[in-house]
């Protein structure tokens, strides 16, 4: 999965949580980042160098194109 793709998922699997139309699309692009950096951290923590580099890349892509959401 590219990593546009990851994060239109995130995104689309946090817009149901949000009833109100107001400020909604941000809170939704906070919950994701929210979420992407837990799994940043758990990488950390658990990866040898070479995969915990590609894997931190990829979400931090994510990331960037959650910003662009």
């Amino acid at each position: 999965m590219t990593p546009k793709e990851k994060a239109d998922e995130l995104y689309c699997k946090y817009d149901s949580l949000f009833k109100a139309p107001f400020k909604k699309h941000q809170q939704i692009k906070e919950c994701a980042f929210k979420a992407v950096d837990e799994i940043i951290e758990e990488v950390v923590e658990s990866a040898d160098n070479e995969v915990k580099s590609m894997r931190i890349i990829y979400w931090e892509k994510v990331k960037q194109e959650i910003e662009k959401l």
